[in-house]
């Protein structure tokens, strides 16, 4: 990856407010390498270069980062991880949480494990290469990111979070967000959306936040 490029990635990361150290720039760079080599064979993400995959997944997920932050030493799952977007990316900086990466492609999972190891968190990220109906276990923070259709799944992933816990879904507008939380039965104005800017993405983000149980 090419000095620019990594300035590029290193700004974008100021302007998160995300404090990075020589360590975090390490693993996050180890894991841009694996992804471009894996991406080849699995399809992992759709980009076009370098810069593309920085801004519209990299920083896109770490956008959410400090909200998630505040829950740190937290269980997260990361449903439907694929590249381990955004599961291994905040597993990079959320060092005191512990993380499930939920995959039910075995190839995925594949690449997700080998990542974890190179980044030496296998520690605190495990892989389960299972469809989320099987998961019976309960976590604090359950993350999900670029869904569609989200009323099927959602008594699944309800079932996932724990009684205190919350649902944290990426979403692009808000006027989807409406949509998709009223299919469910859920009353928008009850759940707290969080406004991302994502560093030189001129496009709406949110992060959705849902307690469940309340």
């Amino acid at each position: 990856m090419g000095g620019q490029i990594m300035n590029k990635l290193i700004d974008g990361l100021s302007l998160l407010g995300i404090e990075a150290d020589a360590g975090h720039l390490a693993k996050l760079e180890t894991y841009i390498q694996e992804l471009e080599l894996w991406n080849s064979k699995l399809n992992l993400v759709s980009i076009e270069d370098y810069e593309q995959l920085i801004v519209r997944h990299v920083l896109d997920c770490l956008a959410g980062l400090k909200p998630l932050q505040q829950l740190e030493g937290a269980r997260v799952a990361d449903i439907g991880s694929g590249a381990g977007l955004p599961g291994l990316l905040l597993a990079i900086f959320m060092e005191n949480s512990h993380f499930t990466l939920v995959e039910r492609s075995g190839k995925k999972a594949g690449f997700l494990r080998s990542t974890a190891a190179l980044l030496g968190m296998v520690d605190r990220v495990e892989v389960a290469d299972t469809d989320l109906k099987n998961v019976k276990s309960e976590f604090d923070i359950v993350t999900l990111r670029a869904f569609r259709d989200f009323g099927d799944f959602y008594t699944s992933l309800k079932a996932v979070t724990a009684q205190s816990g919350s649902i944290a879904a990426y979403k692009a507008r808000k006027s989807s967000i409406n949509s998709d939380l009223k299919a469910v039965g859920i009353d928008p104005e009850a759940v707290g959306i969080v406004p991302l800017k994502v560093p030189y993405l001129e496009e709406e983000r949110n992060l959705l936040l849902i307690k469940p149980w309340l």
